[in-house]
Order: structure tokens, then sequence, then C-alpha cells
């Protein structure tokens, strides 16, 4: 729960125009200090400023990209923004859950490295929470490894929730049918956000990017496998929640 303090800072931060329409674009995706700066129009001097209120509140995060370590992603701070939520329901009630049905359930593809933990977890997680608003799909830009598709610790946090991965295929996109045409391409893995000049752009699709953590990638203890794999189950989860709630208030 957070403090009064910390619920103080969250508005300060959103006070401002410009840190609200920064908030606002991480909505939807992640970013990068330079893809904020042609977003905003912000010099980087500005941007910088607004960007430390926001991270010093935590309703921001920022997170060092796996694929180029100049880069920084810039992503709501998903956990903080729930408590925030919370913090605001109980001072004006209003229901979450059940996700919202479309009249037209969109058709989106999660993409990642070699289609394992974040982009499986993805479409699992799509089809169990909004069967009535998405029609999942998942890939990797590069062909699946040799390894199973799912790591222990992925295939534990599943068990955790009763979720089954059966009928789940690693796959590439160069494997998906060339007919299908999507509303949304997700990339969950930073390397395939900065590398989509190697696979199908699907140019008629709205492209988002999620900056997650694959927990066998650079980690050794198994500990810490274990903690970002449940990290990751509950970040797709919210990020899902908030993606459908969105697309139907939009329509609403």
């Amino acid at each position: 729960m957070l403090s009064d303090s910390q619920v103080i800072d969250i508005f300060k931060a959103l006070a401002d125009p410009k840190r609200l329409q920064v908030f606002q674009l991480l909505l939807d995706t992640d970013l990068t200090n330079s893809e904020l700066m042609d977003a905003t129009g912000l010099r980087q001097n500005l941007l910088s400023h607004h960007l430390a209120i926001l991270t010093d509140s935590r309703i921001v995060r920022a997170r060092r990209s796996i694929g180029d370590a100049r880069r920084h992603y810039y992503a709501i701070d998903w956990q903080v923004a729930v408590q925030f939520g919370e913090w605001w329901m109980r001072q004006s009630p209003t229901h979450a859950l059940p996700l919202p049905a479309l009249n037209l359930p969109r058709r989106v593809l999660f993409l990642c490295l070699h289609n394992t933990s974040r982009s499986l977890v993805a479409e699992l997680l799509a089809r169990e929470l909004a069967s009535d608003a998405l029609v999942p799909y998942s890939a990797g830009i590069y062909d699946p490894e040799s390894t199973p598709a799912l790591p222990p610790v992925t295939l534990q946090v599943l068990h955790e929730h009763k979720l089954s991965p059966d009928g789940l295929e690693a796959k590439s996109v160069q494997d998906l049918d060339p007919n299908l045409r999507f509303d949304y391409v997700v990339t969950v893995c930073d390397i395939a956000h900065e590398h989509e000049g190697d696979y199908p752009t699907f140019p008629n699709a709205i492209h988002l990017h999620w900056s997650l953590r694959d927990p066998m990638l650079g980690v050794e203890d198994p500990q810490e496998q274990a903690q970002i794999a449940h990290d990751l189950y509950d970040e797709i989860r919210l990020r899902l929640i908030v993606f459908v709630q969105r697309l139907g208030a939009a329509l609403a």
C-alpha cells in the first residue's frame, strides 16, 4: 500500500502537462529517451528534468536495454500504478474486472527473440483473461532454440496459477500464416523491438513495445530466475488488463 507521501509525489509528478503527456505515452508503449524527445518535442535537458520527477515518484521506471546498453527504456511501473489505482478506488469505487468484451476482438501478435517465456506467457494469459477481446498469437523473430520453449521456472509459475501450457508451441515469425493480419504487434523483447528490420514489420498493425525481462537471459542464480519468472507473469497480467480496458474505453 502506498503511503500518503507517495500518493502526493505521484499527484505532483502528473500535475505538469508535459509529464502527464509522457505518462500517457508510456501507458501504451515503453520508449527510450530519444523516442520521447521525438514524441513530445522537448529538449534533452527539459525531458531529463521531467523524467527524473516521474521516476522519483516511482510511477515510471527506467531499465537499461539488453540489446544496446547505451539505451534506457522508460515504462510505467505497473505495480506502483496498481497500488495508486487501488488507493483511488478506495476514494471512488469502481470495478476493474471482468475485462470488457469487444464486438470485434482484436488480433494481437506477441513477439520476442525465440518465442519463449515472455511471448508465450503473453499469448496464454491473453487467451485466459481476454478471450472476448483478443485473439492472441506469439512468435520469435528468430527460429526457436533447441531447448524446451518454456523453462522450468516459468512452468512452475503457470502451475501455481493453475494454467496449462498445453497448445503453446514455439515458432518463428516466418512460420506464421502469411495471410494473417494483425491489429496489434507487441514486442516483449528489447532486441525484437530494436531489430524490426530483421523480420516482417506488419505495416497495417499498430506496433507497441513492452520491455520485459526473460528469467533465463543472462541470469544464473535459480532463485533470481524464479523471482523474475513470477514478476514476469504479474507484469504481463497487469499490462494485458490495462491494454484491454483501454481498448474497451476507446470504443465506449
